[in-house]
């Protein structure tokens, strides 16, 4: 029924992932068993909402890989939406308060500890399973809160003081652009406030992710104690392996 990611986060095991911008089911089913410890799907920032989320849930049904989605905002209906229809875990993004912190638990938690309400729709294998779904999902499914704003490495403690969400994840683009120095990541400013983060974190037991392009600086940040990785996308894969391909084929091409 899951594919629960807690507890290996709560034993400080490294995951890794992908992103998914692509709404095509086929890429997902595809992508499903390569390897990776999750899926990340992008209904931020690409254009996959509740229709075509429900179709790529479907699509990585039996697959190895969790499935989290990351919510256009931080909103109830999106977050309740994504979760009835069955993700693994939801991934909220720019979370720059303790308000807003609380806010992401509320709607992803049932209560005690938090507000969620009852209708887990697909999720509760269409409410034939309601009651060991719902006794179950507070622990089963991931509730993962974004750190991109330099606001909200200011207001990091409070937010870490907010019972109920499990990982949070540094978004590197949006957090060198709030502090003026976008792509800017061996900026003594930006390495200092990710260390903040790193330690802050540390110290509150609080499982921590980053996104990044480059397999030697993955393996950087697992060595100083990042969790929740991702590195490359389904549209990455795409235009890289067609690129390579082009390049060989001109490549055997040439004049003898």
């Amino acid at each position: 029924m899951y594919r629960n990611l807690n507890p290996q986060l709560q034993k400080g095991e490294t995951l890794i992932g992908q992103w998914i911008s692509l709404s095509d089911p086929a890429v997902v089913e595809a992508l499903a068993n390569s390897g990776h410890d999750f899926l990340l799907i992008d209904g931020e920032h690409s254009p996959i909402g509740e229709s075509e989320l429900a179709n790529l849930l479907r699509a990585t049904k039996g697959g190895a890989s969790a499935v989290i989605y990351r919510v256009r905002e931080n909103s109830e209906s999106l977050i309740k939406m994504a979760l009835d229809l069955g993700v693994d875990g939801v991934f909220v993004p720019r979370v720059n308060t303790a308000t807003e912190a609380r806010y992401a638990v509320n709607a992803a938690k049932y209560g005690p500890v938090g507000k969620r309400g009852i209708g887990p729709w697909r999720a509760s294998n269409y409410y034939q399973n309601m009651g060991e779904y719902i006794e179950s999902a507070n622990r089963n499914t991931t509730l993962i809160l974004q750190i991109e704003d330099i606001e909200a490495v200011g207001n990091l403690d409070a937010i870490l003081a907010v019972p109920g969400f499990d990982a949070a994840y540094i978004g590197p683009a949006d957090l060198s652009a709030s502090m003026g120095i976008y792509g800017q990541f061996e900026h003594p400013d930006f390495i200092a406030a990710v260390e903040t983060v790193r330690a802050k974190c540390k110290a509150a037991g609080m499982p921590l992710g980053f996104d990044t392009r480059n397999v030697v600086h993955l393996a950087h940040l697992a060595d100083q104690g990042f969790q929740v990785l991702t590195l490359g996308s389904d549209i990455d894969y795409l235009i890289s392996g067609a690129q390579v391909l082009a390049s060989q084929i001109r490549l055997a091409l040439k004049p003898k």
